[in-house]
């Protein structure tokens, strides 16, 4: 499917029912690309980028900006591509909050949700250890210095030395992005729907983590697993960023996952 006049950053392909594609912060629509591969032919695969990252504009206003202005543009393109048609909708770690957002607001048009360790933090209960572990994290990627941010952020989510074992190029370019994610995790913090909010969540829904993930992102996904009516579990052998490192691992659970549903 061709669709003319769509924002930067969104990708469409295939034909069939739709299913909406969210990825992690300093990563792109391209970590989908296997996915997109084995679903195009049965599904229209809309696949984004997360403003500020991949080909997708900046944001424009960032004293203002809070969740609402991704999911504001993804619900204009959806409006586009597929008008009032209901959807597949799959996110992984900061897209796997701003689509826990969006099922949040509109279940009604979810066919199914599948979401790999969602970084919903303000789920996280206000004076525990996990919130406050958000919180320092938070603090230590918010600083000055672009490529110290990068290499704190990139090393939490893989482990300790992965920041500086990556190409110069790629560590510019997530340098290049630290911005946006400190932006991402002022949205995700600013949120107000609560855990008992996610009971209009009546589709299936599929809850993955990787059991070398940080702590944080296991309990997160285990909260938001036992406040989901419909749902099912599956853990990887991986850590955070498994939708990337073992994409054809997780990619075909996610697909075979869509296809039942």
């Amino acid at each position: 499917m061709t669709i003319s006049n769509l924002p930067r950053g969104v990708y469409v392909t295939g034909q069939g029912p739709a299913v909406v594609l969210l990825h992690s912060s300093l990563s792109s629509a391209r970590q989908w690309q296997y996915l997109v591969n084995l679903l195009k032919a049965d599904f229209t695969v809309i696949n984004f980028d997360i403003l500020g990252y991949g080909k997708a504009e900046k944001v424009q206003d960032s004293d203002n900006y809070d969740l609402n202005v991704e999911t504001g543009r993804i619900k204009q393109v959806l409006q586009q591509v597929i008008g009032k048609a209901p959807y597949h909708l799959v996110g992984h770690s900061c897209g796997g909050a701003i689509a826990l957002k969006l099922a949040v607001e509109m279940p009604d048009k979810l066919l199914s949700l599948a979401l790999f360790e969602p970084v919903a933090f303000h789920l996280l209960a206000k004076g525990s250890p996990q919130r406050q572990e958000a919180e320092d994290f938070k603090t230590r990627v918010f600083i000055d210095d672009a490529y110290l941010a990068a290499e704190i952020f990139t090393n939490f989510w893989n482990k300790p030395g992965f920041f500086r074992a990556l190409p110069k190029k790629m560590q510019d370019l997530m340098a290049a992005d630290i911005a946006k994610v400190n932006l991402d995790f002022k949205g995700l913090v600013a949120e107000s729907y609560t855990l008992a909010d996610l009971s209009v969540i009546s589709c299936r829904s599929l809850l993955m983590h990787g059991s070398e993930s940080p702590q944080l992102s296991r309990h997160l996904s285990q909260i938001i697993t036992r406040a989901l009516p419909a749902v099912s579990e599956q853990g990887f052998t991986t850590g955070h960023m498994g939708p990337v490192s073992h994409s054809e691992e997780i990619h075909p659970a996610i697909a075979d996952f869509i296809r039942t549903c």
